[in-house]
């Protein structure tokens, strides 16, 4: 296996995967059999550039870009399948059969990037966590933030993925990898976030200090990002006491960003803007209460439209995609508000649950976080258990646009709000059905 490093040059964090080659060299690298690496001759092997902190730290480095350039095939699915995005004239084949919900075809690149990408995600992470222990010279805290920040990116890709599909393997070191369902998947990805906060916990700051300034991307914060995805996941799978304790963990002045600085572009700019082939949905920002801040700062409906396909559809630019070097963030404050609320409902916890609300409701933006700043809403309204998680669906609607997080929010939530996907689940991608004998297809 040959995993991708990343030099280290002083002065600067890291040097990106260049997004500049196109969504469509994107896909090509990842429609291939998760047994499969593409192999670069002027590439390192496994063995040598895993064999000194140097090696380790560029690798985790080049796990962390893996991870920032596969978001679009994170959000694009889960965003055409409900109600986010639309297609544009040029729309391809791949999209345009997402959008309806018909004719979907396992052998496309929409239904397979995310399975590949994911396993190349946890193929490198797996690798830097067998390789720390053999590190000489390495103190005990960098050692501990290498391998946490390993399992924590493993657990995000396995975790994005098993919104997509209704089956996944779990170890991706083996020839054919047997898939189990998605509950299992996800049970594994708190098994690793759990891991790692606990890999983390005998460390302070300063400990960490040495880890964090040569191993990790810039703007992103390990320690707050673990409990921000543990109280993600606690929560979808309807653990909602330890949903509430990680949520109440998170530092809500803190993001994590995933940054595509120059020559890189965002993947979704570069998916929508320059290829031009999707767009965001004027019906969602139509949707919205007046008035409501996160709309422009997601979506630009002033903007010159890209053309509809139909022509009759009306689409709308993104706002905060809408640039070349875009943040994409990992999880936003208003996020764990709302995993919260959702938590105290299910607990009857009732008059927490609606403060909570209150607060995403009434709180006002950064430049890279949304802000409603719309007015609270009061317990009369809120009267009963499923008004407030038709509630919580709503400002999920508004406050999480084009996170790849839609998908399974419609799965727990739409029957409240009458809103269904248009398709369950992703099939499995053909490429895995030819050559994976433990997959049943």
């Amino acid at each position: 296996m040959r995993i991708i490093i990343k030099p280290i040059i002083r002065g600067a964090k890291r040097m990106r995967i260049r997004l500049a080659l196109g969504v469509f060299a994107l896909a090509a690298s990842v429609a291939c059999n998760t047994n499969l690496d593409l192999t670069n001759p002027n590439s390192p092997t496994e063995q040598a550039a895993l064999s000194n902190l140097d090696g380790v730290i560029a690798t985790e480095l080049g796990m962390q870009d893996q991870f920032a350039a596969s978001m679009l095939v994170y959000v694009r699915a889960p965003a055409l399948v409900t109600d986010e995005w639309g297609i544009a004239s040029k729309a391809l084949a791949a999209d345009i059969s997402l959008f309806t919900g018909n004719g979907i075809d396992a052998s496309y690149g929409v239904v397979s990037d995310p399975y590949y990408v994911t396993y190349r995600v946890a193929r490198t992470a797996d690798a830097i966590i067998g390789a720390v222990p053999n590190i000489s010279g390495i103190s005990p805290g960098f050692a501990a933030g290498l391998t946490a920040n390993a399992k924590l990116f493993k657990a995000m890709a396995l975790g994005m993925a098993a919104q997509q599909y209704a089956q996944l393997p779990i170890d991706a070191s083996v020839t054919g990898g047997t898939p189990v369902p998605r509950d299992q998947v996800f049970a594994e990805v708190i098994r690793l976030l759990e891991s790692a906060r606990s890999d983390l916990a005998p460390y302070s700051t300063a400990d960490l200090s040495g880890f964090t300034s040569r191993a990790v991307s810039s703007g992103f914060d390990v320690r707050n990002t673990i409990d921000a995805m543990l109280a993600r996941y606690y929560l979808f799978t309807g653990q909602y006491q330890q949903a509430l304790d990680a949520a109440n963990r998170v530092d809500l002045t803190k993001v994590s960003l995933l940054t595509y600085p120059d020559p890189d572009l965002n993947p979704i700019y570069n998916y929508s803007v320059v290829a031009g082939y999707v767009a965001p949905l004027k019906s969602w920002a139509r949707s919205a209460e007046p008035n409501d801040k996160r709309v422009p700062f997601w979506v630009d409906t002033l903007a010159t439209p890209p053309n509809g396909n139909p022509p009759t559809l009306q689409l709308a630019q993104f706002a905060l995609y809408g640039t070349r070097n875009a943040p994409f963030p990992v999880y936003v404050p208003g996020e764990i508000l709302l995993i919260k609320a959702e938590a105290e409902a299910q607990l009857n916890q009732l008059p927490q649950a609606i403060a909570d609300i209150n607060t995403v409701r009434t709180k006002s933006g950064t430049a890279t976080t949304p802000g409603a700043q719309l007015p609270p809403l009061t317990a009369a309204t809120l009267d009963t258990k499923d008004k407030i998680l038709a509630e919580i669906a709503h400002e999920r609607q508004y406050e999480l646009f084009s996170q790849g997080l839609r998908w399974e929010d419609l799965r727990r939530l739409g029957t409240l709000i009458g809103v269904q996907p248009k398709v369950p689940f992703l099939p499995m991608p053909q490429a895995e059905c030819n050559t994976n004998p433990n997959v049943d297809c």
